[in-house]
């Protein structure tokens, strides 16, 4: 049954029979009345709300009421002053003075009273006092602050309710002696009752229909346009402004190449695995694939016509197997070409990563980064992560020389006597020592011993692998994270958990080719992948070394040896599982738990290896080494499987149904949510999303599909980043709009559009202009003035670039530092440095070198060289006898750079070190042609430039025009820019909503595209759309908070909750359909909610929606609708029995570590199940109420539904006390507690009287 259905159906129903609770005395007729006909004004109740209860800290004249019946209060409210005079209460031991003359209080209100009413429990005249929710009390009020003024027409609504004719509200005290609260844990139950709320219900009964603009469609179940063009693109937002689609898990080749990485990388750092890591493990591994291909056909390779299949089937086998060599020979053959392979795959790494840093290998505004996915790259870098851990262990046993590479048995094995004694091999003039086998390959003499070859390239091996590699990887990883953006789209700074959701939604869509060695880890602790591996060779290079069985440690005895090996590995796990308890590295809180859950099983191997390795009882070895074991292994490993699998999406989403969750993206109950009239959440769910479809959609306007969204920008936002590749697209400026809003915010945002557009512009374009065309590029000067040297800068040269919005120049100088200017007198000294006389000249100078780079220049050098014997000893130097002259007339001139800027064939990069080569060893500093750190033009530097001028003059000409052709390009592409979409668009249009009359001829204004303005002039359906849904929800709190509501829970909860799928007509806010828009009385939602199969009147074990849930809603709900009116919920913290509302335990939770904001909220359509930390209000509510404080062992219990993957949600902090309510189980429902009104005398609880001053 449609929403408007249900309300009429829910209006005429007889008192008598309503199950809202509403009294029976009042007319059927009422509600239907005050919503057909809005404009009654003063004469219908329900159209009103209550007046605000008056400002906490605030003194107030004291007021006296008037007889007068409320319906929504049921207390006298009409309130008139009262002559002042000189009175003195006492109570108990406070007294109170007043200037008001006094009557007792009537407890039936039945007739006019005066009382010593406390001034802070006053209500003052309206007249006299502004509340912040004064702008609610008329439809005709303005969206503000930028929201145009809303239809006249709109039926008036005071906020909250209140009677008709009255000015002022009496407070309410609500004294009913001992009552027990309720916990809300109990009330929010799935079992719990309904809680009856019929003041509120008759409220939202009275509110009229939303006007959404589509009063004459007929077709009333379509969406929103643009909204329906959106949908039939199949992708989000995010899809269309990253130009990406996010792959699915199981094809997405980060996520299977990181799930194989870590699944190797934890199988081969196993301790259990140690063993297999010798020489004769790598033989045996190749020998049984020789031996496998070898059972295909005859081992001899005969009876083969094949000539092909001989070849690979039967010589290669026998190759693979080294059949013709020794063991000993064939280990080190093995060992030699994988150390050969990998040598190879460690050089082509180093070079493929020499400038891979995403935000500050390239100077200026260009990609040097390949398109593409860089398969080759990643593939060696995956092979060599899996092969670090058994090379570098397999190059340990070299060096320490494990048995397997001893030339004869192993003497020690139940040797009787230490050392063994062991006959001789033969004649002592041919053979070694039988005991004398360590670093050697054959125990005759006479032969070649290959043993100190194969230990250098071991030693050479293991320092650049085990050494160099985790080192060089974690400079690369650090260089490749993804950067989060500092403000949100809505301009507002990032908090440290919408940084972390950020962070997870930009490595769903890194395409770096190095995404998958820091994708698995949080924000901060990418680079843990390298110390992972580190700490994994650790083991095995323990296990390895401490061995009876090497010929470091085999004169030891082989009790002790094990016993020391075990102590230490104890040790090493021991920290590493500290480590992991700690630190918690990995991005999801379950592969934290699988990680601890590994860190645990190594350290209980190592304590049980420890006790086998004592001298106890055999009995006591063999219930460890089988019992005690396979216990171990059965609950880690079994758990490792359980956390592999509850990883997966549809795992996640199964925990999800099973455990009945619904998710919220904000803190969606918190009192402090924003759901004013110009709420930021409402702006971006509906008229920011809207401009952005309608940009993105349109086929003229959208991003093309082979455009890669890449931008210039800093790693620590030193300044706005920069779009890459400009294609010319309408939408391609949005999103760069947008980008550099979330870099530097709202505030410098529309600085920056003020300063293009105010009476500054001229001056502006002009220093824009002169720099642009003269000071960009290299050879750029600037020295901020009354400012001491910049610490590492010499010269103060660089090379300079513009970015256009925010206008910025910014300086990398030669040395490496950073400048960045952006204000308009900075702006201006800069100019007038290099245009100066002295500056030009040094510039000159610069300009001339550049143009002899890499030319043969003439300067004669003479070379002095002495020629004689050294000194015997180090210490006295050495000794000469004679020097050799050596002439050379012409160099190599060459500049060294640290900068990368390639421009043509020129090099525009920062760095400007001069040297000249004059052989191969022989290479010169600048000094030698008496250049100096500032440039200056020395009598040797013009000598050196006049010698050279002819060489000069022909490079110089093809400098400059490279130059002024690079700075022609970059002054075409910003003017392209800003002709396509303004910068000022984003402030204007998409962050101004209005009406659409106002709107059209915004574009014209502004925007010079023809594209743009034919969009906005024929989508005016489309904004006057956007701007109705966004007024109707902005009418009151109560519009605001519901929508809000619905809304997140349509994006977090659809894809799981079956029912709101198949009803997405009547959920989804792009529906004009949806419940979003329409605040619905209980009884009505809960016939709107059954009649969709979401609600039991007996609640199924797979019902997500039950009476619990509905009771949080309405509660929030009347405190949106009755907050400082007297007639809101009122709550207990803890133990304590003073009444609060939801502002005053809002207030007295903030200090504690376990809260948080109200969250951003502000991500498009993001359905993923997202990792975070619990907001305050998911908290309070959950907790239940307790007396004192937990103690620290009750603080990871908040995170253990989160390691076990049964919720994404974590405490960061103890849990509350817990909250209650004040309500009372009547007739199977929960009710207010009746009020009352009594003097203000003793009575009151002193606890109350001083929360209320």
């Amino acid at each position: 049954m449609p929403i408007n259905a249900l309300v009429e159906l829910y209006e005429k129903a007889s008192p008598n029979t309503s199950a809202n609770g509403m009294s029976s005395s009042e007319p059927a007729g009422a509600l239907v009345t005050a919503r057909s006909n809005p404009e009654r004004g003063n004469e219908t109740s329900v159209a009103e709300d209550p007046k605000p209860r008056l400002a906490r800290f605030i003194r107030h004249p004291l007021l006296t009421p008037v007889d007068s019946d409320d319906p929504f209060l049921d207390r006298p409210t009409a309130i008139s002053e009262q002559a002042p005079s000189n009175t003195e209460s006492t109570t108990n031991t406070t007294t109170i003075t007043t200037d008001t003359n006094t009557n007792e209080l009537n407890p039936n209100g039945n007739q006019p009273y005066i009382s010593q009413i406390p001034t802070t429990l006053c209500t003052p005249s309206v007249s006299s006092f502004s509340h912040p929710n004064d702008s609610f009390n008329d439809s005709t009020a303005t969206l503000a602050p930028l929201y145009e003024e809303r239809d006249q027409s709109d039926s008036k609504h005071t906020y909250p309710p209140t009677c008709p004719g009255n000015e002022h509200n009496e407070p309410v005290n609500r004294l009913q002696g001992p009552h027990n609260p309720v916990p809300a844990t109990v009330v929010f139950a799935r079992d719990a009752f309904p809680l009856s709320l019929p003041k509120l219900d008759r409220y939202l009964s009275s509110l009229p229909p939303p006007r959404l603009g589509d009063e004459d469609n007929d077709d009333n179940g379509t969406m929103f346009p643009p909204l329906d063009q959106l949908a039939k693109t199949k992708k989000s937002l995010d899809d269309l402004e990253s130009n990406s689609i996010v792959a699915p898990a199981w094809r997405n080749s980060t996520s299977i190449i990181n799930t194989a990485a870590n699944l190797l990388i934890s199988l081969l750092g196993s301790s259990a695995l140690a063993s297999f890591y010798s020489l004769t493990g790598l033989v045996n591994t190749v020998q049984i694939f020789a031996l496998i291909l070898s059972t295909i056909v005859p081992a001899s390779g005969m009876n083969l016509e094949d000539t092909w299949r001989k070849l690979f089937l039967g010589t290669i086998p026998n190759i693979l197997a080294l059949n013709f060599a020794p063991a000993m020979v064939e280990s080190l053959i093995f060992l030699a070409v994988l150390m050969t392979i990998s040598s190879g795959l460690l050089f082509y790494f180093y070079r493929a990563t020499s400038r891979c840093d995403r935000y500050i290998s390239a100077e200026g505004l260009q990609q040097i980064e390949s398109s593409g996915k860089k398969w080759g790259l990643i593939l060696v870098t995956f092979l060599l992560t899996v092969l670090y851990l058994p090379l570098c262990t397999m190059s340990v046993h070299v060096l320490v020389w494990s048995q397997e590479l001893w030339p004869i048995p192993n003497p020690y094995v139940n040797a009787t006597s230490s050392p063994p004694a062991l006959p001789p091999l033969g004649p002592a003039t041919e053979y070694r020592d039988p005991l004398d086998f360590c670093w050697t390959t054959t125990m005759k003499r006479n032969e070649i011993n290959f043993a100190p070859i194969a230990v250098a390239f071991s030693a050479i091996v293991f320092v650049v692998f085990a050494l160099w590699f985790p080192i060089a990887l974690r400079h690369v990883i650090r260089q490749s994270v993804p950067k989060v953006d500092k403000f949100t789209e809505l301009g507002r700074p990032r908090g440290r958990s919408d940084k972390d959701g950020q962070y997870r939604r930009l490595l769903d869509r890194d395409t770096n080719p190095f995404a998958f060695l820091y994708k698995g880890f949080r924000r901060g602790w990418g680079t843990y992948f390298s110390t992972y591996l580190f700490a994994k060779l650790s083991t095995l290079v323990v296990i390895a070394v401490i061995d009876p069985d090497n010929c470091l440690f085999r004169s030891f005895s082989r009790t002790t040896i094990p016993i020391v090996r075990q102590s230490v590995l104890l040790c090493s796990t021991l920290g590493f599982f500290i480590s992991q308890c700690i630190f918690a590295p990995f991005l999801d809180p379950v592969n934290n738990a699988s990680e601890w859950t590994s860190r645990l099983n190594y350290l209980s191997t190592s304590v049980t290896a420890l006790l086998i390795t004592l001298n106890i009882s055999q009995q006591a070895k063999d219930i460890l080494n089988s019992y005690v074991l396979y216990c171990i292994y059965i609950i880690t490993y079994g758990l490792s499987f359980y956390f592999t699998i509850v990883t997966f999406d549809w795992a996640e989403n199964l925990v999800k149904k099973l455990t009945r969750r619904i998710d919220f993206s904000i803190d969606i109950f918190s009192p402090r949510l924003d759901i004013s009239s110009s709420s930021a959440h409402t702006k971006r769910r509906i008229w920011q999303e809207a401009i952005s479809a309608l940009l993105l959609t349109n086929p003229d306007c959208a991003i093309p599909k082979n455009q890669v969204m890449a931008f210039a920008q800093a790693r620590d936002s030193e300044f706005p980043p920069y779009l890459l590749n400009f294609l010319g697209s309408p939408g391609e400026r949005h999103v760069e709009n947008l980008k550099i809003y979330r870099e530097v915010g709202a505030i410098a945002y529309n600085k920056a559009v003020r300063l293009i557009t105010g009476p500054d512009f001229a001056m502006y374009r002009h220093l824009e202009d002169v720099i642009q065309k003269n000071y960009i590029g290299p050879d750029s000067y600037w020295k901020k003035p009354g400012k001491s040297k910049i610490r590492g800068c010499r010269s103060h040269f660089g090379n300079a670039w513009w970015i256009p919005f925010p206008p910025t120049l910014v300086i990398r100088y030669d040395e490496g530092p950073y400048a960045v200017l952006q204000d308009i007198v900075e702006l201006d000294a800069y100019v007038s440095q290099n245009s100066s006389r002295d500056i030009e000249r040094r510039r000159y100078v610069r300009m001339a070198l550049r143009a002899l780079e890499g030319r043969r220049v003439r300067w004669p050098y003479d070379y002095v060289q002495p020629v004689g014997s050294h000194a015997r000893w180090w210490c006295c130097g050495q000794r000469y006898s004679a020097v050799t002259n050596t002439h050379y007339e012409y160099a190599i001139l060459g500049i060294k750079r640290r900068g990368h800027l390639q421009w043509g064939r020129l090099q525009l990069g920062s760095g400007f070190d001069i040297q000249l080569e004059y052989s191969r060893k022989i290479t010169l500093a600048a000094e030698i042609i008496g250049l100096n750190e500032d440039f200056d033009l020395t009598s040797s530097v013009a000598r050196f430039l006049e010698i050279n001028r002819d060489l000069i003059d022909e490079g110089l000409f093809v400098v400059e025009e490279n130059l002024s052709d690079y700075r022609r390009y970059l002054r075409k592409e910003f003017r392209w820019k800003a002709r396509v979409l303004t910068y000022g668009f984003l402030t204007f249009v998409y962050d101004r909503p209005r009406d659409p009359c106002d709107l059209a001829q915004t574009p014209a204004e502004l925007e010079h595209d023809s594209r743009v303005c034919q969009l906005m002039e024929c989508s005016e359906p489309v904004l006057k759309s956007a701007y109705a849904r966004l007024t109707a929800v902005s009418t009151s709190k109560a519009a605001t908070w519901w929508y809000i509501f619905w809304d997140d829970l349509w994006r977090r909860n659809h894809d799981t909750i079956s029912g709101l799928d198949k009803h997405a007509a009547d959920f989804n806010p792009h529906y004009r359909t949806s419940i979003a828009y329409t605040p619905l009385p209980r009884p009505v939602l809960e016939t709107f909610l059954t009649q969709r199969g979401l609600l039991n009147k007996k609640p199924r074990w797979s019902d997500f929606f039950h009476a619990g849930f509905l009771n949080k809603l309405y509660l929030r709900l009347n405190d949106a609708v009755f907050r400082d009116s007297g007639q809101a919920i009122m709550f207990h913290f803890g133990s304590n029995r003073r009444e609060m509302d939801m502002e005053d335990i809002d207030m007295i939770t903030q200090g504690q570590s376990s809260t948080l904001g109200t969250g951003g909220g502000t991500d498009h359509d993001d359905s993923e199940i997202q990792l975070r930390p619990a907001y305050r209000w998911e908290g309070l509510l959950n907790d239940p109420p307790h007396k004192g404080c937990y103690i620290g062992s009750r603080k990871w219990r908040g995170k253990l539904g989160a390691w076990l993957g049964i919720t994404p949600l974590w405490r960061t902090g103890a849990p509350s006390n817990g909250i209650s309510l004040d309500v009372k189980l009547e007739n199977d429902r929960y009710v207010l507690l009746d009020l009352c009104h009594s003097p203000v005398t003793s009575s009151i609880p002193n606890g109350l009287r001083t929360m209320r001053k």
